[in-house]
């Protein structure tokens, strides 16, 4: 549908406009509060171009309801060398320390610090990302077959020369007002540093959306929220519960970009009107096979748990293509990125904000079936057999409570032939259509009956 309204999109070049952006974010040490953290946000202020868009600062001890903005993490060096060997050093790779680690100073042996050393057996050649934001450590993080088999009194030299400063949190927002008044929100990841498909395959299809809805007329708002992890969004909120009142739609968004199939996974309240319209638009986006589904929290676990938990309760889906090999190590790069899978995922958030946008609540004016010749809406089963064989469903469901959203979805029709048939139904006088639920019944020739 996204295709059709908005002839201008080339998702090719789409694609590779952000597969560029992602490369760029990907060396930055984007750590839940750093410098890079602000450097990365300025890039992607520079992808928008867009004066509505606006980094938000948070002191560290700010409280967000119950959580505390952590401090800014510099790290100026950090290296280990084991039997003479350097394995870790910071400056070639910053995954090589424990995000958030603690200053440390070692000379002794490998058996000492074991405990402080992660590695990833089942990818000997990849550096793991391992993080202690708030729960404090020190360590740092190697391949496996730099250390595997040595013994415990191998030599070892370290040195993590880290300091943790005042500076403040940061998050990027962009707000595109709709002329209804309402929004729904675009929540997407920045802070694995040096890793691309988790989370930046995310924020680079909602940049990208931002980009082409800033275009278009709007009846529904976007927000995009670009954050670290959990505490950004937790901040957010609490900074804003104005704004927070405004949005009907939420979703989260991130590893977009590798060959898998896309996983919806579904809101807490699992068939919500957003559950309905992602699987909807999921359709007609099978390049790698069907969609597949999962429960709330069984797929990924982010930042949904935030505005779809206690005392928000947004209904918030989360689309992926599920976990992949690389997750969490160097091995996450932007080689494992394929343009054409994020211009897949934008396809499916145009056509998502295509059903959002045209979604009303139909509630009929006639008495009895329709008789369908008469006013030119008989459809020939030669040319739309599933549709013909509906006609008479569709009639049953136009007392106001199902949007078109839900008729579509209940019946297993394509949003678009609901949409269109519908309106035909309202340029004969048979339907009025709302943006929501109607208040009252539709007309009845009988008045209702105390139930017995």
């Amino acid at each position: 549908m996204g295709m059709a309204m908005d002839k201008a999109v080339d998702l090719q070049a789409a694609g590779r406009d952000m597969h560029e952006l992602l490369s760029a974010l990907w060396p930055l040490h984007r750590t839940v509060n750093s410098a890079d953290m602000e450097r990365a946000l300025e890039l992607c202020g520079q992808y928008l171009a867009d004066g509505r868009w606006g980094v938000e600062r948070f002191a560290p001890g700010t409280e967000a309801f119950t959580w505390i903005v952590p401090e800014r993490y510099e790290v100026r060096e950090a290296w280990l060398e084991v039997g003479g060997r350097r394995v870790a050093d910071f400056a070639e790779n910053p995954l090589h320390v424990l995000s958030y680690s603690l200053p440390a100073r070692v000379e002794g042996t490998l058996g000492e610090i074991r405990d402080h050393i992660w590695t990833r057996p089942d990818r000997p050649g990849a550096i793991p990302w391992e993080f202690k934001y708030y729960e404090r450590s020190w360590g740092w993080c190697v391949r496996h077959r730099d250390i595997a088999g040595l013994p415990d009194d191998t030599p070892v030299r370290g040195v993590i020369d880290a300091e943790f400063t005042g500076g403040d949190l940061c998050l990027g927002e962009l707000h595109l007002p709709g002329e209804s008044g309402r929004d729904a929100l675009f929540l997407t990841n920045i802070c694995h540093p040096f890793q691309v498909n988790d989370s930046l395959a995310g924020l680079v299809v909602g940049l990208e959306l931002a980009r082409i809805l800033a275009r278009r007329p709007r009846r529904l708002g976007l927000r995009l929220l670009v954050v670290p992890e959990t505490i950004g969004t937790l901040a957010w909120f609490a900074r804003h519960p104005e704004q927070a009142a405004t949005l009907d739609y939420a979703w989260f968004s991130e590893m977009l970009g590798h060959d898998a199939p896309f996983i919806l996974q579904r809101s807490r309240q699992a068939d919500a009107a957003i559950d309905r319209a992602f699987l909807l638009a999921l359709r007609d986006h099978r390049a790698h096979g069907a969609e597949k589904t999962g429960e709330f929290r069984k797929v990924v676990a982010s930042d949904e748990i935030v505005t779809n938990g206690p005392g928000l309760d947004i209904p918030t889906p989360s689309l992926t293509r599920g976990r992949f090999p690389e997750y969490h190590t160097s091995d996450d790069d932007p080689s494992i990125i394929r343009p054409a899978n994020l211009a897949e995922g934008l396809a499916v958030f145009l056509d998502l904000w295509d059903i959002l946008e045209a979604n009303a609540w139909p509630r009929r004016t006639f008495l009895g079936p329709v008789m369908l010749s008469r006013y030119g809406l008989w459809v020939d089963w030669r040319q739309d057999w599933d549709l013909n064989l509906k006609t008479e469903a569709i009639m049953l469901m136009l007392e106001g409570d199902k949007s078109l959203v839900d008729i579509a979805f209940e019946l297993e029709l394509p949003f678009a032939t609901v949409h269109r048939y519908l309106e035909r139904f309202r340029e004969a006088g048979l339907v009025e259509m709302r943006p929501e639920p109607w208040d009252g019944p539709a007309p009845s020739l009988i008045p209702s009956k105390p139930q017995r």
